[in-house]
């Protein structure tokens, strides 16, 4: 299969065919598709491909309640753009309501592609009694979420997209409309932290409270409590849904954590001996990944082992705590603690979130840690059935 880049195309007169992936062959080609589209783009950063397979492989938890269907569009017998039209059946249960996600949205700069694979997206989901199609939805919430507003001169971090900034007038241009943006903050670790972060810490520290690492040794019985405290925590953020600890525990990489997990950034705070929150925090490993180019084998795993020295910049991806120990400083002790780990190996800044925009606690506990505002996601709906 040939890949058509956005310099190849300018005669919008021929024909648009759109193909349905119905084999492994063509999903590899689906996958394939975005490195000819960003060969040229510093700042796009590759899925693994043993990953985006994984993810759409039958055993795959997330499809015991969901369903999907993957389009590829070709011009010129070339393929120009791809999409993903996904229902999480467990999503609309608890919202109460038909909404159907399109995500995995890659186009070169072409607005009939770019409508041709929105319309296959929405008369499947049509099709499948939706009432709303959402996205870009990579199926979960929790990673790849939304178009990149601003922030296009920044690399992509760990768990998040990179995409152009001709995708949000395809969005605008095909009716859709914003329903939520999510922000990322970045921290400078080469300044000093502010002296309100550390009032924070020292009230949550007279509270009682405690950090630890997380303990890979005994990395199943900390994933036992860690499965349960992410569920409750998270119940209510925009997006997400009940699910079994099993699902929990086939994203993120958990099935790996006992190797993968960087105990020093992977925090737990205790009170009375009792984990009564946590924070997610990595190396950036994208520093890493970006010379991979989408493959993760034994080699890789060496160079990483080999090469992690040389990461200087690190990820807070979130944090979970329960809710009678909300408003305790919690989050402010976390950050602190994973923040100063980061400026002893000479990290010189880190990425936060993404974080839901209507999330005001998270935005002031952030602030609080001098961070400042760094990317904006996207994410849009279209009503589609009345």
């Amino acid at each position: 299969m040939i890949f058509l880049s956005n310099n190849n195309i300018r005669d919008s007169s021929n024909k648009i065919n759109i193909l349905s992936v119905k084999n492994s062959k063509d999903l590899k080609n689906f996958y394939k598709f975005p490195f000819q589209l960003y060969k040229n783009n510093p700042f796009w950063i590759p899925t693994f491909w043993k990953e985006f397979k994984d993810f759409f492989n039958k055993k795959n938890p997330f499809w015991t309640h969901s369903e999907y269907e993957l389009f590829i569009a070709e011009k010129i017998s070339k393929i120009v753009g791809r999409i993903a039209a996904i229902i999480d059946n467990k999503y609309c249960e608890t919202v109460g309501k038909k909404i159907g996600y399109f995500g995995f949205f890659e186009c070169i700069d072409d607005f009939e592609c770019a409508e041709a694979l929105f319309n296959s997206a929405q008369n499947w989901l049509k099709s499948k009694n939706m009432k709303i199609i959402r996205g870009p939805i990579d199926g979960r919430v929790d990673i790849n979420l939304g178009f990149l507003l601003s922030g296009f001169d920044k690399p992509a971090s760990i768990l998040s997209s990179y995409t152009p900034e001709y995708y949000i007038s395809f969005a605008e241009r095909f009716n859709m409309k914003k329903i939520r943006d999510f922000i990322s903050y970045y921290i400078d670790l080469t300044k000093p932290f502010p002296e309100i972060l550390k009032e924070n810490v020292q009230k949550s520290i007279d509270f009682g409270i405690k950090i630890r690492p997380f303990n890979r040794l005994y990395a199943n019985k900390e994933l036992k409590w860690w499965t349960q405290l992410f569920l409750e925590t998270f119940k209510d953020q925009w997006g997400f849904v009940p699910v079994s600890t099993k699902e929990v525990k086939s994203r993120f990489g958990v099935k790996q954590i006992r190797w993968f997990v960087d105990p020093k950034l992977f925090l737990v705070a205790e009170f009375k001996g009792s984990p009564i929150a946590y924070l997610w925090s990595t190396p950036e490993y994208n520093q890493l990944f970006k010379n991979f180019n989408g493959r993760l084998g034994p080699f890789q795993l060496i160079q990483i082992l080999i090469s992690k020295k040389q990461i200087n910049k690190g990820k807070l991806h979130f944090i979970g705590i329960k809710k009678e120990f909300r408003n305790k400083n919690i989050a402010s002790y976390l950050n602190y603690e994973a923040l100063v780990e980061m400026k002893q190996r000479g990290y010189i800044g880190a990425e936060v979130g993404f974080i839901d925009e209507q999330n005001a606690v998270a935005h002031s506990t952030i602030v609080k840690t001098g961070a400042k505002r760094y990317k904006k996601f996207r994410v849009f709906e279209k009503i589609i059935n009345t």
